[in-house]
């Protein structure tokens, strides 16, 4: 008879463990039965609206001290995290932060203080009540690094502005040494020169045949000037000599 009471007491106890689960179960089939793919779809499609850009942040003597990346178009709904900073590689990434949203424009802005260095931003789309539960939408932003390599006074050589070693900010980094650095903008510098130097006398070229041009041209005015004359005079001595021939007859 106890040994009755006990299977009984055994088959209770398991009856009661296994209802929990059996209502965890249906608990979530019913929330991945809320997220059908027209729901996702439309998720989606709002959430691929969220775009960034970034741009520079001033100290009060006009240096740059960092970028702000900012964040439109977050809907009510949603938030965007980060991972990025410091680490290069995206997929290794430790830290991812939620961005703050400034309550009067809606945008979101992250604050990067780094700008020594090269790397990628990524940006993801979450919904707050995590219906879906999957990233809605994500996105990218190279963050470029100073180089200074562009305060050397070669630099300031004409002509080299957009050459990528002179350029103030880059968005790579040089794995070179600074001696072939300068090696390379010297090179440049005496190409500039040497094309300055064709244009000059590509210039002088064209002065000399523009002079040749313009004495022609002169000549040509001259003898038209010339032939004209004569012809004039010509017609007026004819017209004397007729009138006087015409007053002896008389």
């Amino acid at each position: 008879m106890k040994k009755i009471i006990g299977y009984v007491i055994i088959i209770v106890l398991c009856t009661f463990a296994f209802i929990p689960f059996v209502f965890a179960e249906e608990e979530e089939e019913t929330t991945v039965a809320t997220c059908d793919s027209i729901k996702l779809n439309e998720l989606r499609k709002r959430a691929e609206k969220v775009t960034g850009v970034y741009e520079y942040v001033y100290d009060n003597n006009n240096n740059v001290i960092g970028f702000n990346y900012l964040i439109y178009n977050i809907p009510d709904d949603m938030y965007v995290t980060y991972t990025g900073m410091p680490s290069q590689i995206v997929d290794t990434m430790k830290k991812s932060d939620t961005v703050e949203i400034d309550p009067t424009t809606g945008i979101g802005k992250v604050f990067d203080s780094n700008i020594e260095d090269v790397y990628t931003i990524r940006f993801q789309v979450y919904q707050y009540s995590n219906e879906c539960g999957t990233v809605l939408h994500s996105f990218t932003i190279k963050k470029l690094r100073y180089n200074k390599y562009s305060e050397l006074e070669q630099c300031k050589y004409s002509g080299l502005e957009d050459f990528i070693y002179c350029q103030e900010w880059v968005n790579t980094s040089f794995p070179i040494s600074e001696e072939e650095i300068v090696k390379r903008i010297e090179s440049k510098i005496a190409k500039e020169k040497e094309k300055t130097t064709t244009e000059c006398l590509s210039c002088i070229e064209n002065q000399k045949n523009e002079d040749t041009y313009n004495r022609l041209v002169f000549i040509r005015k001259i003898v038209i000037f010339g032939l004209i004359s004569g012809i004039i005079i010509d017609i007026v001595v004819i017209i004397y000599l007729f009138r006087k021939a015409g007053e002896n007859r008389l």
